[in-house]
């Protein structure tokens, strides 16, 4: 995909796809809401298994923007890694209950390759927390592979993050 390629506005943009996760966590809300959106604990989870997100930028308000870098595990082969990451803007923040931001899949080489919308909504339930991340894909369409595996990839990240919420 070239750098000169028109950027997808995931707010109007017609999904042709959505990813629908839903898992319990043993937090309240604003723990949860400060995973996803503090620095520091980002690091600690994002991601699948194996991979790493040795640096994290957030700017957390309406129109701001973050970034996630991401290491590519040793049992991947080189010649199958490319330097990427992660960066969206922020559309909606009701601390504690909704986040909503564009997810843009960045190479080095070649500019976006994709984007979605991502939406993440808390719900208190007395001790606990119930987790919705709702992922809208958009043409063009990540390639195949990404999109077999994302709902391992934020299943194996939302494991990551309960560990992070229950150490």
């Amino acid at each position: 995909m070239s750098r000169d390629r028109p950027i997808i506005d995931v707010t109007t943009a017609t999904a042709r796809h959505q990813l629908v996760l839903t898992r319990t966590l043993d937090a309240p809300p604003d723990r949860v809401f400060d995973a996803f959106t503090d620095p520091e604990q980002l690091m600690k989870w994002w991601w699948p298994k194996g991979f790493k997100c040795p640096y994290a930028e957030v700017d957390l308000r309406v129109g701001g923007a973050y970034k996630l870098t991401m290491e590519w595990p040793d049992f991947i082969a080189a010649d199958d890694q490319f330097a990427h990451y992660m960066a969206g803007e922020y559309i909606e923040i009701d601390r504690p209950y909704r986040l909503v931001m564009s997810g843009r899949a960045i190479s080095v080489e070649q500019g976006e390759l994709f984007a979605t919308l991502i939406e993440v909504t808390l719900v208190e339930n007395e001790a606990s927390t119930e987790l919705t991340v709702r992922q809208s894909f958009f043409e063009p369409m990540p390639p195949t592979a990404a999109m077999g595996g994302a709902e391992q990839g934020w299943s194996e990240q939302l494991d990551k993050l309960a560990t992070l919420l229950n150490g």
